[in-house]
C-alpha cells in the first residue's frame, strides 16, 4: 500500500535519516488510526489511507516495514509471530527523559511515569495526553485516567472517582440502607427479586432523593462498565447491566455480565454463550455464578462468599429442577469465593 509522504506525521522524514526502509510493529489499532513503534519511536497513521484489504490484514502485534520510494511510503506486512509484551521493546529512563525535552516538557517523575504507561498502553507519545494524564499521575489516579482513555471517555474528576470506586470494590451489598420506606408496596413487590421487571419499575419512577440519587449513580457505573469492557475486548459483543431489588429492608443490586464465547468449546456445534452474575445474598453473602449456555445445554458454576455446606446441600434439588426445566445439565459445581474475588465487579471486564 504506497501513501504519500506529505500525507503523513512530519516527524517521520526524520526517523528514516538517509535510509529507504523502517522496520517496527502495529502497536494498537484503533477506529481512526495504526499505531506503529518503529525502534524507539511511536507513528500514528490514519486508517483512511490504507485501502480496505489492508486494513483487513492489519493486526496488533505484526510486524511491518516502511518503504521510501519516490515521494512515497509503502507499508508492508512482514510475516512473523507476534511478539509478547515482555519481548516489546520500551524506552530507557535516559531517553524517555530525552523525548519529553523534545516536546518542550520538563521531565519529572510523574510524567515520565504518565510517559511510560502510554507507551505501554499502545498510545503515541504525544503532548496533548501527557498534559492530559500529568494531573492524575502527580494524584496517584493514573491508571484510572488511562482506562478512561481507553475506552475513550472524558478524563473528568467524576469519571476518575468513578473507576476507583470500582476498581476498590462497589459496595455490591446495600447501594442504600433502609430504602424500602421510600417505596410504595406496589414498588417494593417488583423489586422482590432482582430481573428486567425491577429495573424497569424503579426507572420509570423518577424523583428525588437518596434512593433514585442511588439510580443516577448505578447508570452512570453501567455506562463506565461497558465502556471499559469495550475497550479491553474490541469486537466483543458482550454487555453490562445492573438488575436492583430489595435485599430485606435493604435496597441493593446484583450485576450480570452476558458475553459469546468466540473460541470456547462447542457442544453439539454450538458456540457458548457466557452469563457472570454477582448476586448479595442473606444466606450465602456475595454469590457469584457462572452459567454457559449451548442451545439447550448447559453447565453451571457457584462461589458463595459463606454458607458453603449449605450451597453445596441445594445442588441435587437445582440440578433436578433444571433437567425438569428442559434444559441438558453438563454439570452443577460450587465453591467457596475467595478474598481476592470478593470485590468481583471490577473483575468481570477482564481489568
Amino acid at each position: 500500500m504506497r501513501i504519500p509522504s506529505e500525507s503523513l506525521e512530519p516527524n517521520l522524514a526524520a526517523l528514516f535519516a538517509g535510509r529507504t526502509a523502517l522496520k517496527g510493529r502495529i502497536q494498537r489499532i484503533t477506529g481512526e488510526t495504526v499505531v506503529l513503534r518503529l525502534a524507539r519511536e511511536v507513528v500514528e497513521l490514519p486508517l483512511a489511507l490504507f485501502s480496505a484489504p489492508v486494513r483487513e490484514a492489519l493486526r496488533e502485534g505484526i510486524a511491518v516495514e516502511l518503504q521510501r520510494d519516490q515521494g512515497t511510503v509503502q507499508l508492508r506486512v512482514v510475516p512473523s509471530e507476534p511478539v509478547s509484551p515482555q519481548e516489546q521493546p520500551s524506552f530507557s529512563p535516559q531517553t524517555l527523559a530525552e523525548a519529553l525535552l523534545a516536546l518542550d516538557l520538563r521531565p519529572t517523575e510523574p510524567l515520565q511515569l504518565a510517559a511510560q504507561m502510554l507507551l505501554e498502553r499502545g498510545f503515541p507519545l504525544q503532548k496533548e495526553y501527557l498534559l492530559l494524564l500529568l494531573p492524575w499521575a502527580e494524584q496517584g489516579r493514573l491508571e484510572e485516567a488511562l482506562l478512561l482513555l481507553e475506552a475513550r471517555l472524558p478524563v473528568t474528576a467524576d469519571l476518575v472517582e468513578l473507576v476507583g470506586e470500582v476498581k476498590e470494590g462497589f459496595p455490591l451489598s446495600r447501594v442504600v440502607e433502609q430504602g424500602a420506606p421510600e417505596f410504595s408496596p406496589e414498588l417494593q413487590e417488583a423489586l422482590r427479586y432482582p430481573s428486567l421487571r425491577s429495573r424497569e419499575a424503579w426507572g420509570a419512577r423518577p424523583g428525588e432523593g437518596r434512593v433514585w440519587r442511588a439510580w443516577a449513580r448505578l447508570v452512570a457505573y453501567e455506562h463506565l462498565l461497558n465502556s471499559l469492557l469495550t475497550a479491553q475486548q474490541e469486537g466483543n459483543s458482550g454487555f453490562m447491566l445492573f438488575l436492583p431489588f430489595m435485599l430485606g429492608q435493604d435496597l441493593a443490586a446484583a450485576w450480570v455480565r452476558v458475553s459469546q464465547e468466540q473460541e470456547g468449546e462447542e457442544h453439539q456445534g454450538l458456540q457458548p454463550h457466557k452469563l457472570e452474575l454477582l448476586l448479595p445474598t442473606q444466606s450465602f453473602g456475595l454469590l457469584r455464578a457462572e452459567l454457559v449456555v449451548w442451545g439447550q445445554a448447559l453447565r453451571l458454576n457457584l462461589w458463595a462468599e459463606q454458607n458453603l455446606p449449605l450451597l453445596e446441600g441445594e445442588l441435587a434439588e437445582l440440578t433436578a429442577e433444571l433437567g425438569a426445566a428442559g434444559w441438558q445439565v453438563q454439570g452443577v459445581k460450587a465453591g467457596e469465593l475467595e478474598q481476592c474475588a470478593r470485590q468481583s465487579l471490577y473483575a468481570m471486564i477482564g481489568k
